[in-house]
């Protein structure tokens, strides 16, 4: 069973971990779940901070 934790984005970051030690107890590849969840949460961070740039940029253009 392979839950992935980026299958709902409505998840909180808890949750999504939630999911993913549940997946692991059912026989889930370890690595593979965790490789998952921390590429799940580079991926939002990274579209926040790419958000925050955007609106910064329109903000302080000449």
């Amino acid at each position: 069973m392979n839950l992935d934790p980026g299958d709902n984005p409505a998840l909180t970051q808890e949750e999504r971990a939630i999911e993913t030690i549940i997946a692991i107890a059912a026989g889930g590849d370890p690595s593979v779940e965790a490789f998952q969840l921390a590429n799940d949460f580079t991926d939002r961070q990274t579209a926040k901070l790419s958000a925050w740039f955007g609106r910064w940029k329109r903000r302080y253009q000449p």
